[in-house]
């Protein structure tokens, strides 16, 4: 009897030892499990500190060459003066929860205050830091003839930059579903902590985006524990429109965007930047998320909701459907050709080959008024 009792005890424990390993691996897996459908903390320990996301089209080689022989080399190391963390704005929470945006008058304060560091940069102590930044093309590869696969195979071997995606046929009506899986891609494969979207014609001045980006980001870990019960704010910076008209024809024609009489205030799709935590809640909703025919309009209604995205508007991103007033301020130029790329790059200011120029309506360069209504928000005209 004694015997059965201590078989029956020895059972027990061994029962107890493998229940309790089994349960406690289920509560680590649970824990290890990120949630996807909630914002990350502020998180610094990635690899790379900006992951840029070139959309391009499958037979623009060209274009791909011009952007690697240019403005990518730009990024690093950068050897400028330290921009000051005291000219950068990074956004508290009003009384009601809500981000107080930077007014026009902060707006205008800014750019003269960057314009001033601009003209002492030449003299002022330069320091050398390497940044880690990573560059990739993503390109849609479905149904790609074999000669063009071919090419764009050996491209791939030659540089390493390539985002292939299989599932994508490349055209403008996927462009929404091109950033979806793109940004999914890198979310789950790429540590990085902001992502630049650009196109293929466009230009970015690197080292200055990445100066004035690094001093935004070390203010805000330092503010971090200033927001107590707030969420920590994530960038969302570009030039915005809040009083577009919805498109009735031609290839932008949107024939689902019923939710208001016009867009939900986005960035100009010429180049923007977000947080890693953006990307990643994109890719946690991409199920339900309206992919409308636009990838910006699309980026900008599905963040139209989320009270700690921070739309910092910038007169620098020079990102509209064709190029504003030459300002040696810009930092992200569109519409560019490959002879002004190159031109940018050699630092000339301004060679745009367009007929009867000083006849031509440019768009207007405003700051935005976030107090008034979408379609007041751009009368600021900036000088």
């Amino acid at each position: 009897m004694r015997r059965m009792n201590n078989l029956i005890t020895l059972f027990s424990a061994i029962f107890a030892f493998f229940f309790g390993s089994f349960l406690t691996t289920i509560i680590t897996n649970i824990e290890k499990c990120p949630s996807k459908t909630t914002v990350s903390k502020l998180d610094q320990n990635h690899e790379i500190f900006l992951m840029v996301l070139i959309l391009s089209a499958p037979n623009y080689i060209e274009k791909r060459q011009i952007i690697r022989d240019t403005w990518l080399k730009t990024g690093g190391p950068l050897v400028q003066p330290y921009y000051p963390e005291d000219f950068v704005y990074v956004p508290d929470y009003d009384a009601d929860g809500f981000l107080e945006m930077e007014s026009v008058a902060e707006q205008s304060n800014h750019i003269r205050n960057y314009v001033d560091w601009l003209d002492g940069v030449e003299n002022a102590v330069a320091s050398r830091r390497y940044i880690k930044v990573k560059h990739c093309f993503a390109i849609g590869t479905k149904n790609l003839s074999p000669v063009l696969l071919g090419e764009l195979k050996k491209e791939q071997k030659e540089f390493n930059d390539m985002l292939f995606l299989p599932k994508l046929h490349d055209s403008y009506s996927n462009l929404t579903k091109k950033l979806i899986l793109s940004l999914e891609h890198l979310t789950n494969h790429e540590s990085f902590t902001y992502l630049l979207k650009v196109d293929d014609d466009s230009y970015v001045k690197m080292d200055y985006l990445l100066n004035e980006l690094v001093s935004f980001d070390r203010k805000l870990i330092r503010k971090s524990s200033g927001y107590k019960a707030n969420p920590i704010p994530e960038l969302y910076w570009g030039f915005f429109n809040g009083r577009a008209a919805i498109k009735t024809r031609g290839q932008w024609k949107e024939e689902h965007y019923y939710i208001c009489g016009k867009y939900a205030p986005y960035a100009l799709g010429g180049g923007y930047v977000i947080s890693r935590s953006i990307a990643e809640y994109i890719d946690a909703n991409s199920q339900i998320l309206n992919t409308y025919v636009s990838e910006d309009i699309s980026m900008g209604t599905w963040l139209a909701p989320l009270r700690n995205v921070y739309r910092r508007h910038d007169i620098r991103f020079d990102t509209g459907y064709m190029p504003r007033k030459c300002r040696r301020q810009h930092l992200v130029l569109h519409k560019r050709t490959i002879q002004q790329m190159k031109d940018l790059y050699e630092g000339k200011l301004c060679t745009f080959e367009v007929p009867n120029e000083h006849s031509l309506k440019r768009p207007l360069e405003y700051y935005y008024d976030w107090k008034k209504p979408a379609d007041s928000c751009c009368n600021n005209i900036a000088a």
